[in-house]
């Protein structure tokens, strides 16, 4: 039996992930890492308070897979500097982390079109994490890099509500190259995630938004 690490359970991508890790018979144990307590009760699930700025000094028991759902807005953290912190900084100490404890898999949730040499600030940042985390001796690293998200948010985003609707009708059009630009349902990327966790690959992929909905088929 396998234990899983989920970092960013709050998130679209991090709340569906937890409820199909906990629903998993694959997996023994469910460990989140959290700054407030989410006040869920599962016998599966451990949650644990840590200070995101000193993750090196957090202590586990071996875990098997880690999960990594972090992210945010540059809206919602308040700046640049705040969102190149969860972004990038907590994701790559995670992974330094995640070769401390010989973790097996790491599974990362990034965002399409991320590039390190992108002009656009969210892009760039996402690709730089992309890039650093696969320099981190882990067997195996999977970066998701999923289309726009869709799904029920704890937070209402005006402009990602229209931009919802935008593709949703646009989606239609896309087939063949631009079929990775369709929006995404949110579990499908968490089932996804776990999908590839399972599997006896090894190595780094990366799964495009289009590869993702066709890893459920």
């Amino acid at each position: 039996m396998k234990k899983a690490l989920l970092v960013g359970a709050n998130g679209l991508v991090g709340s569906n992930c937890l409820m199909e890790l906990l629903d998993d018979p694959f997996y023994e144990k469910v460990e989140i890492w959290v700054r407030n307590s989410m006040k869920l009760s599962h016998p599966k699930l451990i949650e644990k308070i840590v200070d995101f700025d000193n993750l090196e000094s957090i202590q586990s028991e071996e875990i098997n897979h880690v999960y990594c759902c972090l992210g945010t807005t540059i809206k919602k953290a308040g700046s640049q500097e705040a969102f190149i912190k969860v972004d990038y900084t907590y994701v790559v100490e995670l992974a330094k982390f995640c070769e401390k404890i010989s973790v097996e898999k790491l599974l990362v949730v990034s965002s399409i079109g991320a590039k390190e040499k992108s002009s656009n600030f969210y892009l760039k940042t996402k690709g730089r994490m992309e890039e650093a985390i696969k320099l981190y001796n882990i067997p195996g690293i999977y970066i998701f890099q999923p289309s726009f998200l869709l799904g029920k948010r704890n937070e209402t985003r005006i402009g990602e509500s229209i931009g919802k609707v935008l593709i949703n009708a646009s989606g239609v059009f896309m087939f063949g190259k631009l079929a990775k630009y369709k929006g995404i349902e949110a579990k499908t990327v968490a089932k996804s995630m776990i999908h590839f966790a399972k599997s006896s690959s090894n190595g780094i992929q990366i799964i495009e938004s289009d590869q993702i909905k066709n890893s459920l088929k």
